[in-house]
């Protein structure tokens, strides 16, 4: 198997995503999109070839990410959703983010070996079926600011005063 990572530009609810999420085990996700309507949040598929075999989804609010991984049925258990997981972290961390959270819905059938899959990654939560990993810790700092140069025909140095008039900061020593 070899995956590869495609972003989304403006991603759509479409025949993949149908297939993959919306084919997900009735209460594992809470979906109700028309086909091509438009879909929120940041979209990757992983490809192996030509075919779709998983999603990665990341939503950022307040500077942490909900995230969504899911997997073709026929490519569980084959490394693709590590593979997500991997990925997703590394976008969350080239954007900044501090966590990713993952909610297991109350629903979901495979949820207590999602939760431990989840926890061998690194994940810790409550009962309530939420899940995040502090993501910031080896990310990238975010790039400086860079300083203004100093213009003298608008700026004003220190000593400068409102009225225009220059101060000389010798004169005003106690």
């Amino acid at each position: 198997m070899t995956l590869q990572w495609e972003r989304e530009s403006a991603p759509t609810w479409d025949a993949d995503k149908q297939r993959i999420v919306g084919g997900a085990p009735e209460g594992a996700f809470d979906l109700a999109y028309a086909p091509d309507a438009p879909v929120a949040g940041e979209w990757w598929a992983v490809r192996d070839g030509d075919a779709v075999v998983g999603y990665g989804w990341l939503d950022i609010a307040w500077g942490d990410a909900e995230i969504l991984l899911a997997t073709a049925p026929d490519a569980q258990r084959r490394g693709v959703g590590a593979f997500v997981l991997d990925n997703i972290e590394a976008e969350a961390a080239k954007r900044g983010v501090n966590y990713v959270y993952n909610t297991i819905r109350a629903g979901h059938p495979d949820r207590v070996s999602l939760r431990e899959w989840l926890e061998s990654h690194g994940f810790e939560g409550g009962d309530d079926g939420s899940l995040r990993k502090r993501i910031t810790s080896g990310s990238p700092a975010p790039a400086a600011h860079p300083v203004p140069a100093f213009d003298a025909s608008v700026d004003r140095g220190p000593g400068s005063e409102e009225s225009g008039g220059y101060v000389n900061p010798e004169d005003h020593r106690y």
